[in-house]
């Protein structure tokens, strides 16, 4: 049996002052927008899926949080994630957690109903679809809308816990959670000068912030 991590008294009032302050913390190697590891970056997938507010401890940063965090949880690995200052656990649990629909109750949060959203292309998203498909034919084409409404498609293998739905004869494959966000979505596409984009709109998401100017802004 490997010896228990130890962890000075220092180190500990500082983590825990972190968990007291936010629900949901996941400590990982790099940040939300650039994991700098693949357990890290599969980690913040699944939590972009399904919360939009969660805080993050970049490990990589400092040393001493890194192994000061193995020693308070116990967990000799990263990431690590807490929900109310308690550890679920690393990319591994975190990964079956979410595939056998567990984790909306660890994040306190209601599942959603698996219902089936009516999705429409434009004419030529079909074609750069199709096109893309009959040159990938192993794979899937996958919809994603994650807690702060950002869409996006991506091809890859089907995954168990997936809902699959067809618009003019393209199945697009996605998680429950995306299910319940993206019915009415049409895609579109527009010629860029870094090529082909995917343009989705979306009737369910939120209106965007407006910037309030300053009286020394206004023109």
């Amino acid at each position: 049996m490997e010896p228990a991590m130890t962890l000075d008294q220092v180190s500990r009032e500082s983590i825990e002052s972190i968990l007291k302050g936010h629900p949901v913390v996941l400590f990982m190697k790099g940040t939300r927008t650039q994991p700098q590891c693949g357990f890290s970056a599969t980690t913040i997938n699944i939590l972009d899926t399904l919360i939009a507010e969660y805080a993050t401890v970049n490990v990589l940063d400092d040393a001493g949080v890194r192994e000061a965090i193995k020693a308070y949880g116990q967990w000799p690995t990263i990431p690590q994630l807490y929900v109310k200052g308690e550890l679920i656990g690393g990319c591994d649990i975190i990964t079956e957690l979410f595939e056998a629909g567990e984790l909306y109750g660890v994040l306190g949060i209601e599942p959603p109903d698996n219902s089936f959203p009516v999705i429409t292309f434009s004419y030529l998203a079909v074609a750069a679809v199709k096109r893309v498909l009959s040159r990938e034919t192993e794979l899937s084409l996958h919809l994603s809308i994650d807690a702060r409404w950002q869409a996006q498609l991506n091809l890859g293998p089907v995954k168990s816990h997936e809902i699959r739905v067809y618009s003019d004869g393209v199945p697009v494959l996605m998680d429950p959670n995306t299910a319940q966000r993206a019915d009415g979505l049409h895609i579109d596409v527009i010629n860029t000068l870094q090529g082909t984009t995917f343009v989705f709109d979306n009737p369910n998401a939120p209106p965007p912030i407006q910037q309030t100017k300053s009286p020394d802004q206004a023109h």
